[in-house]
């Protein structure tokens, strides 16, 4: 049975910080698995599962509490009083871009670690792939464009792009998340160029 010694023990011996709900749930449950592949991670296994899923390389101050099986990993961050959790893509680990941002530990696990919901179809846009286009012309030209081609890291020529920018709209990034997107997109100062675009 897990209690605050083994718990205090394990994180000494592996360096690791497990959140204070995190905890609580361990010493009821210890790890659970919910019909559909989710699990939530017991003690032993959590040393493992964030070592096989390298969260120390791409995500140091964040400790994987589980996944769907299917591609999404839950991560809070290594701190006592921490309750969010973050659905993440197992392909990028990027918080800020996570499928879904959980409020509380606690209150989802009552729901059954429910991922996809009402509220979360409303913002599901955010997780969607598409691509960038440049629909207008930039204010300052070919300046203005050596711009954008480092904000969105464009590995072509800005001459080239000046070319491609002469036929509209022209596509300037592909399969890029939707939030990544828009967060390169008022980089520039001046989004009302640029049309998002999802995937067929």
């Amino acid at each position: 049975m897990v209690n605050n010694k083994l718990i205090n023990e394990y994180e000494i011996n592996y360096g690791m910080r497990i959140p204070n709900l995190y905890k609580d749930f361990l010493k009821v449950n210890d790890g659970f698995s919910f019909d559909g592949g989710k699990i939530l991670y017991s003690l032993n296994d959590l040393k493992e599962m964030n070592d096989n899923l390298q969260i120390h390389k791409y995500q140091p101050d964040y400790i994987a509490i589980g996944d769907d099986g299917g591609g999404l990993v839950f991560l809070m961050k290594q701190e006592a009083n921490a309750e969010v959790v973050f659905l993440v893509d197992m392909s990028d680990y990027e918080i800020e871009t996570a499928y879904k941002k959980i409020s509380n530990f606690n209150e989802w696990f009552n729901r059954g670690c429910n991922i996809d919901t009402e509220e979360n179809e409303k913002n599901n846009k955010l997780s969607k792939i598409g691509s960038v286009y440049l629909t207008k012309k930039p204010v300052n030209g070919i300046k203005d464009l050596a711009i954008i081609k480092q904000i969105f890291n464009l590995n072509i020529a800005t001459s080239q792009l000046l070319t491609i920018s002469k036929t509209l709209p022209c596509e300037l990034l592909t399969n890029i998340k939707y939030v990544k997107a828009i967060k390169l997109i008022e980089k520039t100062g001046q989004p009302e160029i640029f049309e998002f675009r999802l995937n067929k």
